[in-house]
């Protein structure tokens, strides 16, 4: 698999220099669709010695300059960028997703449910259902993504009627943030 991509990278690289000495030889919709598979059965004639002698130029540049943008970029990383914004102010959106599965706490901690807790019930034992009823805390470089996606609105503190978790919005175990004198 390894000397297939290769190879493949290899002809490519021969093709694009073809290109641009200006052979017309190289089947551009071959080219631009960057498919390796069909690619691969027709540089098999272009990869002969002989190829410079059969080259004539290219007398319509345009089509030299179709085909270099399309040039495969093998180094580009990909980045999460927020792209949601109103259209009458222009301010950021929520992510609706976050909002629906996610919960924040007053100290800045998300909590999230566990994977697969209503699924196949009947197949998981006593103690799988039980620690599947119970939350987790995601970690700080996710509790940084999550605050990233989400307004400064759902970053507020909440307080709403009965809410099941009251006693997890303050952390005891610290004393600067301790509620009850022991």
């Amino acid at each position: 698999m390894l000397r297939f991509a290769v190879t493949t990278a290899l002809r490519a690289s021969r093709n694009l220099q073809l290109v641009s000495q200006g052979c017309s030889k190289v089947n551009p919709i071959l080219f631009a669709s960057r498919n390796f598979a069909s690619f691969r059965t027709q540089t098999t004639l272009l990869s002969s010695p002989s190829i410079s002698s059969q080259c004539t130029p290219i007398r319509n540049s345009l089509l030299l300059q179709a085909l270099l943008p399309n040039t495969p970029v093998l180094m580009q990383q990909p980045a999460r960028s927020v792209t949601k914004f109103s259209l009458r102010k222009g301010k950021r959106k929520a992510v609706k997703a976050v909002i629906k599965r996610f919960k924040r706490l007053h100290w800045g901690a998300w909590i999230r449910t566990r994977c697969g807790r209503h699924k196949k019930m009947w197949k998981k034992s006593a103690a799988l259902t039980k620690r599947l009823r119970q939350h987790v805390f995601v970690n700080g470089q996710q509790s940084m993504l999550l605050d990233k996606m989400v307004t400064k609105f759902w970053r507020r503190p909440k307080y709403y009627l009965d809410d099941p978790y009251t006693p997890y919005h303050t952390r005891n175990e610290f004393k600067l943030t301790k509620t009850k004198r022991m």
